[in-house]
């Protein structure tokens, strides 16, 4: 199951609970607290495009990766709103 990272989604954020972090197992809870719907995509070392469901307004849901030693992008894949600024990166160190 792993670390526990609480995940908000919003026009047009995506907001984390927790800022470090080291290689391991984590699951992200991920809350849409928007009016549309939004996914959480994860790419990195070892992590290939690994998504959640697209979770409709006020949905949950979580997705569970491994996270090695680097660099990583969070962002939401439902079309444009990675443009708008659904897009953070994270170190893993």
């Amino acid at each position: 199951m792993g670390t526990s990272v609480g995940v908000v989604e919003k026009e047009f954020s995506i907001t984390l609970d927790k800022t470090g972090f080291t290689p391991g197992d984590y699951t992200f809870a991920i809350q849409n607290q928007g009016s549309f719907p939004h996914n959480l995509t994860i790419e990195g070392p070892g992590v290939d495009s690994k998504a959640s469901p697209t979770l409709g307004a006020g949905e949950s849901g979580s997705l569970t990766v491994a996270l090695q030693k680097g660099s990583y992008e969070l962002s939401c894949s439902v079309p444009g709103h990675k443009d708008k600024g659904m897009d953070i990166k994270i170190t893993v160190g």
